[in-house]
């Protein structure tokens, strides 16, 4: 977890590489196997021109970068906010999560941070950015 917290502070980055099994287990998973994410010869078809990673799990890998960030904080006080698809990921991507803090606030016994967050692909693009809330306990800090 994170110590002694500024604004400005680049959150540890997370790296993955999507691949088609990847989110075939994401639809197993979830249950969602809408052929855009599980049939490469249906999505070649549509304007995306092959498969793409589900959103939610997309999601799910910004809850990993502020759990790994902020623990317990995040489990109980945690807040994904205005969360953007702005480019779809693909098989074959290499992304990387990563985040900024942009504001840090002491409230009582705990601080507060707000984080920007993004997903890139390997070539920079951002394939999903939004803002995230967490809680750090002061005494976790220490």
């Amino acid at each position: 977890m994170l110590k002694n917290i500024r604004s400005g502070d680049l959150l540890p980055a997370i790296e993955k590489t999507i691949d088609q099994d990847r989110i075939m287990r994401w639809a197993k998973l979830s249950g969602d196997f809408n052929r855009l994410h599980v049939d490469p010869e249906y999505a070649q078809q549509t304007s995306f021109k092959g498969t793409i990673a589900h959103g939610p799990m997309s999601l799910a890998f910004l809850n990993e970068l502020m759990m790994q960030c902020f623990g317990e904080g995040w489990a109980v006080g945690g807040k994904l906010l205005d969360v953007r698809f702005v480019a779809p990921i693909r098989p074959g991507d290499r992304i990387r999560i990563e985040g900024t803090v942009k504001d840090v606030q002491k409230k009582e016994r705990n601080y507060h941070v707000e984080c920007e967050l993004s997903i890139k692909k390997q070539d920079g693009e951002k394939a999903v950015v939004g803002r995230a809330f967490g809680l750090l306990r002061a005494e976790e800090e220490e």
